[in-house]
């Protein structure tokens, strides 16, 4: 069974979903509605071996983590600082999604990412847990 680390970007109505392997892998980034994230978590605690559930400390992280204790309470969680995640987001969103045409003459700080940057948020909040243990992030 795969190890996995989970990160959530929680939010009132969606939240920002990513999952990494132990080995630095992106498996997934996602953005899913908030009343559907425990079947999400469902699929991947059946699936793989869930090292950690990384959460951001936004005002929405205390319903998430109640809920995620709720279901399963051996699930482990950890509160991690989400500060700046928005703006690392779109240059991280950027990065895989660069601009094309025009666009990419226009500075990445005025272009409006065509999809919501949750997911990323949620990669970063990952990778911000994972950062202490491999020295250098992902």
């Amino acid at each position: 069974m795969e190890t996995i680390f989970l990160g959530i970007d929680p939010g009132l109505t969606k939240c920002g979903y990513a999952a990494v392997s132990s080995s630095g892998q992106r498996l997934r980034i996602e953005v899913i509605p908030t009343d559907r994230l425990t079947e999400r978590l469902q699929r991947d605690l059946q699936a793989a071996d869930v090292r950690m559930i990384c959460v951001g400390n936004a005002t929405t992280s205390a319903r998430a983590v109640s809920l995620i204790k709720q279901t399963w309470p051996q699930a482990p969680v950890i509160l991690i600082d989400e500060t700046n995640t928005t703006l690392q987001a779109r240059r991280l969103y950027y990065k895989d999604h660069p601009p094309r045409g025009l666009m990419r003459l226009i500075p990445r700080g005025l272009l409006v990412p065509k999809e919501p940057l949750d997911g990323y948020a949620a990669l970063l909040i990952v990778q911000r847990y994972l950062a202490p243990i491999d020295g250098h992030g992902m």
